[in-house]
């Protein structure tokens, strides 16, 4: 039954308010790297959290974004219940993700470079010239991150990253577009 079938045929109404997204909770194996990873790679900083709360956990906080974490029941579940995505829905993005706008990746890739690690997808730009890469906490927790640039800058931005062949598609199974194409201009070929 469609949606607005369904609501119609409640017999309760849904209250008329605007919604706020409070925050994300993740299940993690390890509380300790799980902070070093939001706070020291992500920039996050560490909240109080309800100390009524008598499992392991910890909140994050940056800008209007908050990340609360509660360590695994049981050690090794997370890990043996991992979804398992294909190379090609982490690097499209095509997986189970929270996304967070930021002013420039550099930072964070950095952070992440240092850990050896690296970006799980991306980079691609949409045609709103938002620049979308994901990267991955140590419990393999994707976040997208994302950035606007202007329309000028995300043109010449996508042009870019095709041309180094580090463009990805919209999704798995989707060819990568030469975008002079897009922007009527002559391709490369």
């Amino acid at each position: 039954m469609p949606q607005n079938q369904m609501l119609a045929a409640g017999n309760t109404a849904l209250p008329q308010r605007t919604m706020s997204m409070h925050h994300v909770c993740l299940v993690v194996s390890d509380i300790d790297v799980t902070r070093d990873f939001y706070v020291n790679v992500l920039g996050f900083k560490e909240i109080h959290r309800p100390t009524d709360f008598i499992f392991h956990g910890a909140y994050f906080h940056n800008g209007n974004v908050e990340v609360h974490v509660v360590r695994e029941s049981e050690p090794g579940r997370l890990a043996r219940n991992a979804p398992g995505w294909e190379t090609e829905e982490l690097r499209t993005g095509l997986c189970h993700h929270f996304a967070v706008m930021v002013d420039s990746f550099e930072p964070f890739l950095e952070a992440i470079r240092e850990r050896g690690l690296e970006r799980v997808g991306g980079p691609r730009v949409r045609d709103d010239y938002v620049e979308q890469i994901y990267i991955a906490d140590p419990d393999g927790h994707v976040i997208e991150l994302l950035c606007q640039h202007t329309p000028e800058a995300g043109h010449a931005r996508r042009i870019e990253i095709f041309d180094l062949g580090i463009a990805v598609p919209v999704a798995p199974g989707y060819a990568v577009v030469d975008p002079r194409a897009k922007y009527g201009l002559k391709c490369t070929s």
